[in-house]
């Protein structure tokens, strides 16, 4: 190499940003877009499914003849696999990238939705529920983690709470799905079409991610630098350069029976962030999966009542997240719970 070149590769690095830095000063782009939107597809697809098993679990009871408790353990079969998917899955994200877990839970999702239309009892179904949720919580992490490590700082906050808006539009779908199904073909067996329908979108996302690049920060952290800097570049619109800071790791995901408790988390530096953020986000889903599950057993007309609720949030979530990132979110949050009471059936 001749000694001009070798300059001029010397002036090129010093002239590139750190590869953190210039993500998070970057301008959003149609990639933070495109890659925001396949992205937040996965959580369109966790919300439909689990709005979908509350319009299908009264044609389920009657299918398979089953009493209140165990009708009750198919509505949450999914939730509980998706809290075991999100604290003992979830870490693989750190091992083995956010792209793979993304193409690995939609797979885990398509092939559980096929066993449950093919369950031959109600035992079955909830089993094939619970497998079908791991692949739900595996999703939550590692789409919110890939969102937060690639989009720029000024907007992340707003783009990441209009991602997981996308679950009101998922449960939206499965109120329309239900209706659709129970007015196409009335059958006590439709629920089987309704819990088989998540397969053609799931199918669409896994195409569609099949382009999605790894995370160039988690690139960075795991010694493939080049493509790091490959595509920090194409995201930031300059070139960029690994630094000892972007390569440096964080502390190890927990593993075994700390993965699911997440130990770090109540330290004492951490302690009343997770409060603060735990506390309504685990009151929220009450209201959510109270309204979005059970309430279709006790009234045949909560289809279009979830569907008007779900439109609500839909039109509302964006405004709401560009009105909490341009002011403190701090005393924001206690205003977003005011209207909680409301939510209550009566």
């Amino acid at each position: 190499m001749s000694t001009d070149s070798a300059t001029a590769i010397d002036h090129a690095a010093l002239r590139a940003m750190p590869l953190g830095e210039a993500l998070d000063g970057a301008p959003m782009s149609r990639f933070h877009v495109r890659f925001w939107l396949l992205a937040g597809l996965g959580i369109l697809l966790d919300g439909f499914d689990f709005f979908i098993i509350g319009v299908a679990n009264p044609l389920v009871a009657r299918d398979f003849a089953v009493g209140s408790a165990l009708q009750g353990l198919i509505s949450v079969a999914a939730i509980v696999g998706a809290m075991f998917g999100a604290a003992l899955l979830g870490p693989l994200g750190d091992r083995i990238g956010r792209s793979r877990i993304f193409r690995l839970d939609l797979w885990m999702f398509v092939v559980f939705s096929v066993l449950c239309t093919l369950a031959w009892d109600a035992w079955s179904l909830a089993a094939f529920r619970f497998a079908l949720g791991l692949a739900v919580g595996l999703d939550y992490p590692i789409a919110a983690g890939y969102l937060a490590e690639i989009l720029p700082s000024k907007n992340r906050g707003r783009w990441l709470v209009g991602a997981f808006s996308l679950q009101a539009a998922g449960i939206l779908l499965g109120a329309v799905v239900g209706v659709v199904v129970l007015n196409v073909r009335p059958e006590v067996d439709s629920w089987r079409i309704m819990l088989g329908f998540g397969v053609l979108p799931a199918l669409l996302i896994i195409w569609l991610r099949r382009a999605v690049p790894e995370s160039p920060r988690w690139l960075a952290q795991n010694g493939r630098e080049e493509e790091a800097r490959e595509i920090g570049r194409a995201l930031a619109g300059v070139p960029v350069t690994v630094t000892g800071a972007d390569r440096e790791r964080q502390e190890g995901p927990p593993e075994g029976f700390r993965a699911f408790l997440q130990p770090q988390l109540f330290s004492r530096r951490w302690r009343p962030r997770t409060i603060f953020t735990a506390v309504p986000w685990f009151l929220m889903d009450i209201a959510t999966y109270g309204v979005g599950i059970f309430t279709p057993t006790l009234l045949a007309a909560v289809p279009l009542v979830a569907a008007m609720s779900s439109a609500m949030n839909v039109l509302l979530a964006p405004a709401s997240a560009n009105e909490g990132c341009r002011a403190d979110r701090r005393p924001t949050s206690p205003w977003s719970w005011s209207g909680s009471p409301c939510s209550t059936p009566s």
